[in-house]
């Protein structure tokens, strides 16, 4: 017998994006590129952030880290110091 299967999500769109362009740290004319790291606080997250910092520090010597937070159920409320003085995101979310 078929059955029925709801999606729980409900009806939503989707709309496609194309990604972010990709730029080299030199790229930004800068003494010291400030990298943020976001996280959701997700189970691994900030493990996760730990690991792309640890391995970006041993790599470039000119890089500072932002870290920002969130709770996982709400948007983003990024302060005005990460909008400003990051160059660039890492996000991070776990589960």
């Amino acid at each position: 017998m078929a059955r029925e299967l709801m999606n729980p999500c409900g009806v939503f769109a989707n709309e496609d994006m194309p990604l972010a362009p990709r730029r080299s740290l030199a790229g930004y004319g800068v003494e010291k590129i400030v990298i943020g790291l976001h996280s959701n606080q997700k189970a691994n997250a900030d493990l996760f952030l730990d690991n792309i910092q640890e391995l970006l520090a041993e790599r470039f010597d000119n890089v500072e880290f932002l870290r920002g937070q969130k709770a996982a159920s709400v948007p983003a409320d990024f302060s005005d110091e990460f909008l400003n003085r990051c160059h660039m995101v890492a996000a991070a979310f776990g589960d």
